[in-house]
């Protein structure tokens, strides 16, 4: 049977100036915040190519035999000397052409709740922004447990359509690139032919704690995938649920990959960051590969095929429906994105180690620059690879959806106003709900909200008692990141609705030690995925644009 979402879509109503949420269910911000400059590391922008007679790759790449490896297809990546020199030349080039042309590049973020397409200029600007709400959630409840009606795989390719529909004709027109994002471990088994779903999709938050002891027994120690809700966890239990057969007729997607085969139609792609938590390892090899282990499980040949870096070009958009709506008589190319909470990292234009991205809406998602790598699944800490540097992080569902669950929306405004935060009694006062705990999806809707007691007599000392406790889990988690040897938060930008209570971000730079918390200047995931887009068309070596 499906299992259902946990805290998807709860907090998606609540009113902007309370700083909680969007359509997307992560919410925008347009506070002004210092943009980063980009940094002079060298990046590496490989592709990760499986040859399979199934399935077509439109980007051109090396393919040679691995006979070490029987169970899967031969994996091909270029030098690091060689896409150095590629991207240093391409960066020269691209930078005077971009300035030239009147293209227009567009991202796509798929969220817990809804959609949004953000469109930018050739300089990164915005031109334009549509969203597209899912249709109602049926038995939702207020933790948001449940799934839009017709299910989530219809919701998405419905609001898919509809964003972009609703562009207008001459930005479809102009629109030479596009790339997406969507939920971190959302997985489809789909048809290995059509691509169309087969079984419903398995949710980011989903526990298959039947596959653990196999994959523990596969997997190494504090390896991403060690965990219930991981994407391979969640493949090898429809793989035993499906009498250990089918591997041949089927096929895994993530989220994102999905999304964007509905635009290009090409079998098998995926990114690496959408990838991680099935089990790819961006460190090993120049650019990435599936480890031994991996390419040798019976249902290998349902693993996404080509694996390519973020802001990479996958594909010109191939389907009749896609054609129909983005009709740039040059064309149109698909670039390959990521996750949602990294597209919103790349929207806050990040590269300098010690910066961090909190993405705060119905969840909670964190994402430090590094120049380490960590991961231990114990924590529900994993390290992303974009653009050269490592991106530590993880995430939690204990965020925006314990409001909205609490609170309505007139309350949460007008309660956040009666907070103060000058009163050292209170302050000293406020009960944490959630004393020691990391990230990780390890508590279940009623398990966060049973845990909301005592509750103060006061409506506002409760609410100030939740944001505390979203930020304790936040602050102790950064912490517990510097422990393991990533790079020491120096400061953090909010994505999210969550950026837009400045109250919330001085109780979260308190529990920080009084590290700066400020909005991201561009707070959308979706505006991260459109840079992403625009990095992939111009061939450059970095998502943030020139100043």
């Amino acid at each position: 049977a499906h299992m259902p979402v946990v805290a998807a879509s709860s907090a998606v109503s609540i009113v902007a100036r309370a700083g909680l949420a969007s359509a997307t269910g992560r919410g925008v911000s347009r506070a002004r915040a210092p943009r980063p400059k980009p940094s002079a590391a060298a990046n590496t922008r490989g592709v990760v190519v499986v040859a399979r007679s199934s399935a077509s790759s439109s980007a051109s790449s090396t393919r040679r035999p691995d006979a070490s490896t029987p169970g899967l297809p031969a994996f091909a990546s270029r030098s690091i000397r060689e896409m150095t020199a590629v991207n240093a030349a391409a960066a020269s080039s691209s930078s005077s052409s971009a300035a030239a042309d009147d293209a227009l590049f567009l991202g796509l973020d798929f969220g817990t709740s809804g959609a949004r397409a953000t469109v930018v200029d050739n300089a990164g600007a915005v031109v334009t922004e549509t969203t597209a709400r899912y249709p109602p959630i049926v038995d939702g409840g207020k933790g948001g447990d449940g799934v839009p009606e017709g299910g989530w795989a219809e919701a998405w390719r419905g609001a898919l359509w509809s964003l972009l529909d609703r562009l207008d004709a001459d930005v479809r027109a102009r629109v030479a690139a596009v790339a997406v994002d969507g939920t971190s471990g959302t997985v489809l088994i789909v048809d290995r032919e059509s691509g169309e779903p087969a079984y419903p999709p398995m949710l980011y938050n989903e526990k298959r704690g039947d596959a653990m002891d196999f994959v523990c027994s596969v997997a190494p120690d504090g390896h991403t995938v060690r965990s219930a809700t991981s994407a391979l966890c969640k493949l090898h239990s429809w793989w035993v649920s499906n009498g250990e057969r089918g591997e041949g007729d089927f096929a895994l997607l993530h989220h994102a990959d999905w999304i964007a085969h509905l635009l290009h139609g090409v079998a098998g792609e995926t990114d690496h960051n959408n990838a991680l938590k099935l089990g790819f390892d961006p460190g090993l090899g120049p650019c990435g590969d599936y480890p031994a282990w991996m390419k040798s499980l019976p249902y290998a040949s349902m693993l996404p095929g080509n694996v390519r870096a973020p802001g990479t070009k996958v594909s010109p958009i191939a389907t009749d429906r896609a054609r129909k709506v983005l009709t740039n008589p040059s064309g149109c190319v698909v670039v390959a994105g990521t996750t949602d909470s990294i597209a919103a990292f790349v929207a806050a234009r990040c590269t300098t180690p010690g910066d961090a991205v909190t993405s705060l809406g119905s969840s909670l998602a964190l994402k430090l620059v590094s120049t380490r790598r960590v991961d231990d699944s114990a924590k529900g800490v994993y390290s992303h690879r974009l653009c050269g540097s490592w991106l530590v992080g993880g995430s939690s569902n204990l965020g925006g959806w314990l409001l909205r669950s609490n609170f309505s929306d007139d309350e949460l405004v007008a309660l956040t106003d009666k907070i103060d935060l000058e009163d050292a009694e209170k302050e000293s006062a406020v009960p944490d709900y959630y004393p020691g705990v990391l990230m990780g999806f390890g508590m279940t809707v009623k398990e966060a909200t049973d845990a909301l007691s005592p509750r103060p007599d006061a409506d506002e000392d409760f609410l100030r008692a939740i944001l505390g406790s979203v930020a304790g889990v936040e602050a102790r988690s950064y912490g517990e990141m510097a422990s393991m040897g990533a790079s020491k938060v120096a400061r953090v930008f909010t994505a999210g609705g969550g950026a837009k209570n400045p109250k919330w971000s001085t109780i979260r730079s308190r529990a920080m030690g009084g590290i700066p918390v400020t909005a991201s200047e561009f707070a959308e995931a979706s505006y991260g995925s459109a840079l992403l887009a625009r990095m992939g068309h111009y061939d450059l070596p970095t998502y943030v644009p020139e100043e």
